[in-house]
């Protein structure tokens, strides 16, 4: 019960010379305005499907397969609003995105990042190789040396 209360408590702050009653007033009516615009402006960024669908209709959708995460950070750059759903059952992840029809503009410069990125990702080797691919050529020159018994001390 204590944990209920807890959650559903709003903190205002007052700063007055003499506390009134419409002073009292004026700042939780402040509050509540508050807390329902920030309820009722739809969010940048991830979405719940109710939220998105909310206002008005007209939504479109597009498939992404491979890493969603890296999608996110360009479509909250670019001020989209979206939900993701994810395929059950498909071998490689595959991801559908649904965004606003009115922003088909924005999520097309958010994809046009996405894809550029990815791009480049896939033809540069992974630093784990590279490593690898060293750590095996160490390995081989190590087996190589001979080892000298004779060790170069200072002349005397």
């Amino acid at each position: 019960m204590q944990e209920e209360l807890e959650q559903r408590t709003v903190s205002v702050t007052v700063q007055a010379a003499k506390l009134s009653g419409r002073v009292l007033k004026a700042a939780i009516a402040a509050a509540l305005r508050k807390i329902e615009q920030e309820r009722n402006t739809p969010k940048a960024g991830r979405n719940t499907m109710k939220r998105l669908a909310g206002r008005d209709g007209g939504m479109n959708t597009i498939e992404v397969s491979g890493r969603i995460r890296s999608f996110e950070r360009y479509a909250r750059k670019h001020q989209v609003r979206y939900h993701i759903e994810k395929e059950i059952g498909v071998d490689p992840p595959r991801w559908t995105v649904y965004f606003k029809a009115n922003q088909a503009d924005a999520l097309t410069a958010a994809f046009k990042e996405y894809t550029k990125k990815d791009l480049s990702r896939e033809s540069r080797p992974s630093i784990l190789a590279k490593l690898h691919k060293f750590k095996e050529l160490a390995q081989a020159l190590g087996k190589d040396r001979v080892k000298n018994k004779e060790h170069g001390g200072p002349e005397r």
